[in-house]
């Protein structure tokens, strides 16, 4: 029980350090990118926040699993610097009775991981999707300054937007003036007296729906029309492409039921960020092996290096297992019966056969 509280103190404080770092590391990158987002006029200003905190709390979940593997090799460099470890071991203190000491941290670890994987993620996704949606539904994002004529280009052709003015609730453009030049050198004007954004459920399309006004049509032959409305939607295109999958949104339990191959894919995904948890866990004390005038860091480069090929190769299995090219079945197993593979290797080369 001493032995267990004592290694449980050390790899929590080392832990939480490198977690930390790593908060500190996924909010500031995070917040550039917005920021450069926002001065480039893709992201409203107001919303800047909340979507650093959606972005940052999302890639932070994923990171639990390595910060384990640093904090864990962290502290036992130490142990190892210090004697400590060489200590446990002449007091009979064998490796597998060190891994039943760790696991009172790791397991615990684990289960709030997979709460935070299988059902905080979702939930932090799907908000963070609203988000996004908000932001194609709001005029400057979608390059209409008020007072200021904006040109834009799509597949139909050349768009020419203005709006006089836009509400307090920066959903609604005043004066709406729209000019459309098609690929076949016909040629559209339309104006409105209100007109605002939204995003088509069905389609995922942005649609510019415009209030009382008059669409104006000249036809590559010179035939003329004139059209008085009072609502008449516009297909406007996205400076960004939106995903018609929102996979990575979906509950745990929305997953298991009626479950298709990307549905799966995501499953078996989700899986494995939390089962990597105690695989980096059981890598971390052979890995941090280390004799007494070695550095305290000199291995956890080669520890984020195995972590690295690790998820590489968890994400090619993803790949593989959404085009068909592996069984259902296998899934993402493959991956980690590989890498328990390695760490029983490595165990043995380490410690021998001691018990």
């Amino acid at each position: 029980m001493i032995l267990n509280r004592y290694l449980f103190k050390e790899i929590l404080i080392s832990f939480l350090g490198t977690l930390l770092v790593l908060t500190l590391v996924i909010v500031g990158n995070s917040f550039v990118r917005l920021l450069a987002d926002a001065s480039a006029g893709q992201l409203p200003i107001d919303l800047l926040t909340e979507s650093l905190f959606y972005v940052s709390t999302k890639n932070l979940i994923k990171l639990i699993p390595i910060a384990l593997l640093i904090g864990m090799m962290l502290a036992f460099s130490r142990l190892y610097r210090d004697s400590e470890m060489i200590a446990m071991q002449a007091a009979g203190l064998s490796p597998y009775s060190l891994y039943r000491a760790i696991f009172t941290f790791v397991v615990p670890l684990t289960l709030v991981l997979a709460v935070l994987i299988l059902y905080v993620n979702p939930w932090t996704e799907s908000q963070y999707q609203n988000v996004r949606q908000q932001v194609d539904e709001r005029p400057e994002a979608a390059g209409i300054p008020a007072g200021v004529f904006t040109t834009t280009r799509s597949s139909q052709g050349e768009f020419t937007l203005l709006t006089e003015d836009i509400d307090d609730n920066k959903s609604t453009m005043k004066g709406f003036f729209v000019h459309v030049r098609g690929n076949d050198n016909s040629e559209t004007v339309i104006w409105g007296e209100s007109a605002a954004l939204f995003i088509n459920s069905v389609s995922n399309e942005r649609v510019l729906e415009i209030h009382k006004g008059a669409r104006y049509e000249v036809s590559a032959d010179q035939s003329m029309s004139l059209i008085q409305f009072v609502e008449h939607g516009v297909s406007m295109p996205l400076k960004r492409s939106i995903a018609s999958s929102r996979i990575a949104s979906l509950t745990t339990a929305a997953l298991l039921q009626n479950s298709n191959i990307e549905k799966l894919t995501e499953l078996h995904w989700r899986l494995a960020i939390i089962i990597s948890a105690p695989l980096m866990a059981l890598l971390a004390l052979p890995l941090s092996h280390t004799n007494p005038r070695q550095g305290r860091y000199s291995k956890v480069a080669v520890g984020i290096l195995i972590y690295a090929i690790y998820a590489n190769a968890l994400m090619s299995g993803r790949s593989l297992l959404e085009e068909g090219t592996t069984p259902e079945w296998l899934g993402l197993w493959w991956v980690h019966l590989l890498m328990l593979g390695f760490i029983y290797w490595l165990v043995r080369h380490t410690f021998g056969r001691a018990k």
